[in-house]
């Protein structure tokens, strides 16, 4: 009998971003990897089905966030990103981390400058704040193949203000694919379907 990946490869961030879902996560991304390693390993010809990460999240934690996008980074198995609801903050970073990145027609993007909040003393802060600007530039660097311009990018964090835009918007930015689910393509048949496309 033919053997086939049983792993769910449907993954979803539907919450605020911190070390608890990134350990959850990361554990998916191994397990389905280690899988596909064994299977390819045993039938000739075997080709993995990529990994589908839907999120609909404000953000959270940048280090939990970074490692996420590290374990995306060393899948060998491709990934699938979806925008859906809103994608914000450290969510959008890991929608940019997707191998392909397909955003859903009412879905809402949003980047802004990394923040934080503490009590302590002055050298605290200081300490804080260069940590921060750290963050800061691996934050950004993620968007480097994107036409999200550095000096874009400098500008609002300038403004201390959050750049929302549109599924439409983030394709004009390089930052999602695809947009899907456009109302002109309602009247396709379901074979064309979302649900059919995701899993090709």
């Amino acid at each position: 009998m033919e053997q086939t990946a049983r792993t769910d490869r449907v993954i979803i961030i539907s919450q605020q971003i911190d070390d608890a879902l990134a350990g959850d996560v990361i554990d998916r991304i191994i397990a389905i990897n280690d899988e596909d390693a064994y299977l390819s390993s045993k039938i000739k010809d075997y080709e993995p089905q990529p990994i589908e990460i839907f999120i609909n999240s404000v953000g959270g934690s940048a280090t939990a966030g970074f490692a996420i996008i590290g374990a995306m980074e060393l899948s060998a198995v491709p990934i699938i990103t979806y925008g859906m609801g809103l994608v914000a903050s450290m969510a959008l970073g890991i929608f940019v981390a997707g191998n392909q990145r397909l955003a859903y027609r009412l879905a809402r993007f949003m980047y802004h400058s990394v923040s934080y909040g503490m009590e302590g003393q002055i050298k605290d802060h200081d300490d804080m704040r260069n940590e921060v600007g750290i963050l800061q530039e691996m934050y950004d660097s993620l968007f480097s193949s994107t036409k999200l311009s550095r000096s874009q990018m400098d500008e609002i964090q300038r403004s201390k203000r959050d750049y929302f835009f549109s599924a439409n918007e983030a394709v004009e930015l390089g930052i999602a694919d695809q947009v899907l689910g456009e109302p002109q393509e309602e009247s396709q048949s379901k074979s064309n379907s979302f649900w059919n496309f995701s899993n090709k």
